[in-house]
């Protein structure tokens, strides 16, 4: 993966350069800037001073120009970055999510090409961990789905928790656990036939298709199996600096969301016993 824009020397010195310094130097260039233009234009002023304006902002301007660059530059710092994505997770992908998965009052009385799944969800992130949000999607039945949406930058990944009956797949020896990676549409006949990915296929195909690539987790528990899927897609580029790609990524989590529970709870029915991590 390309990844020269953060791991340029330059680009890290600037993102550790003290903010001070750079609000100091931008102060010290504007004040440059404007006595070479009192200088320049200022009437009843020498030929010499005039000159020596014109210089200054020769100097001046350029310096100035690049210097706010690297103001620019330091609101990129970690710090900022982590906000960045803590806005992402909590506002941008949660709203997505909720006006899929939950929607409107109105939007629950009339007839829509997504009818909401759930009837309300909850956002849980917290700073430790702000790579990640988690989303608490409660249905009508009392039962509680989570789900989490991760970015760090330059990978982007949707997990979701399935609590399943032993009769969605062979059961196996209790404290037992396995794990599956399909890494592109070349391992799908491997895996097609698989319960639980039959279970989710349409969701797992087209999320293969649009480059991402599967992980599925199982573990035995009391009454069934316990089964973490993960969306996973590696990224060239930090998309949270394009509204473009931050908007592409946040609808592509919400639809793909809202058809792995439509699909899972239409096929699993009755053996679908929760969600929750």
């Amino acid at each position: 993966m390309n990844r020269s824009d953060s791991q340029s020397p330059l680009n890290d010195n600037l993102l550790a350069l003290p903010r001070w310094a750079v609000f100091t130097a931008v102060g010290l260039l504007a004040a440059g800037v404007s006595v070479g233009f009192i200088l320049l234009f200022a009437p009843g002023l020498s030929d010499t001073l005039r000159s020596a304006g014109g210089q200054m902002l020769v100097v001046s301007l350029p310096a100035l120009a690049l210097t706010t660059g690297l103001l620019g530059a330091t609101w990129a710092r970690t710090q900022r970055i982590d906000d960045m994505v803590a806005w992402y997770l909590t506002h941008t992908v949660g709203d997505k999510l909720d006006n899929y998965l939950v929607g409107s009052p109105n939007l629950q009385k009339t007839p829509s090409q997504f009818p909401p799944l759930f009837i309300r969800m909850e956002r849980i992130w917290q700073k430790q961990f702000g790579s990640f949000c988690t989303y608490r999607l409660f249905d009508t039945q009392g039962r509680r789905f989570d789900m989490f949406v991760k970015s760090n930058v330059f990978n982007f990944e949707i997990s979701y928790c399935l609590h399943v009956s032993t009769t969605m797949t062979t059961a196996a020896p209790a404290a037992t656990s396995h794990s599956y990676a399909i890494l592109s549409l070349a391992d799908w006949p491997s895996y097609s036939t698989h319960p639980l990915v039959e279970l989710v296929t349409g969701t797992l195909y087209g999320s293969l298709s649009e480059g991402y690539s599967v992980y599925f987790d199982v573990k035995s528990e009391a009454g069934g199996q316990c089964v973490n899927y993960k969306l996973r897609q590696k990224l060239e580029s930090n998309f949270l600096v394009s509204p473009y790609q931050r908007r592409y990524f946040a609808e592509d989590a919400a639809i793909a969301s809202y058809f792995f529970y439509a699909e899972a709870l239409a096929k699993g029915k009755g053996d679908i016993l929760g969600g929750e991590l």
